[in-house]
């Protein structure tokens, strides 16, 4: 156990991201946090959604073909590729890119499972500030991910009007 006046030491970090501006803050918390020779591991889940009630199929997301769903993939990943040297880590980290998936409803479950998989010490995620209504209706995995993962978790909250500020 660390001694009461030092902070403890991240060796791996999980940096889960949407892909967006806010993503970037995260990383540069986990880029200021992580040990020498420490592991980042970014991760982008791509949740598949299900194919629709025929009934009321033109109310449901579109499904996507496999050759889109592979695209996709690619995209995924070149975003992360360029998420990544955005913050270049400190030197001897190394950052690691995983594009994974999910079913529709399980993102937080998939990264809980990535969590675990990869040996996180700390999760380091953007939260997009939302409160009241807006929280409710669109979720938030930010705070789901702080009630169901087993690590400490730092939320780095990020508002449109920091955002609009850069």
């Amino acid at each position: 156990m660390a001694a009461p006046n030092t902070l403890p030491v991240y060796r791996r970090i999980l940096v889960p991201t949407d892909l967006s501006e806010r993503a970037e803050r995260a990383l540069a918390h986990a880029c200021a946090l992580v040990a020498p020779k420490g592991t980042i591991h970014l991760v982008h889940v791509m949740e598949r959604h299900e194919a629709p009630n025929p009934l009321y199929a033109h109310y449901g997301p579109v499904i996507p073909t496999a050759e889109e769903w592979e695209r996709m993939r690619r995209e995924a990943s070149v975003a992360l590729d360029s998420l990544a040297r955005t913050c270049p880590p400190p030197h001897g980290v190394e950052v690691h890119r995983h594009v994974l998936e999910a079913p529709q409803g399980h993102v937080v479950t998939v990264l809980c499972r990535a969590e675990q998989e990869f040996g996180a010490e700390l999760v380091c995620i953007a939260s997009h500030g939302r409160s009241g209504l807006k929280r409710v209706l669109l979720g938030s995995v930010a705070e789901a991910l702080l009630r169901r993962g087993r690590v400490p978790t730092l939320i780095v909250r990020v508002d449109d009007a920091d955002l609009a500020h850069d």
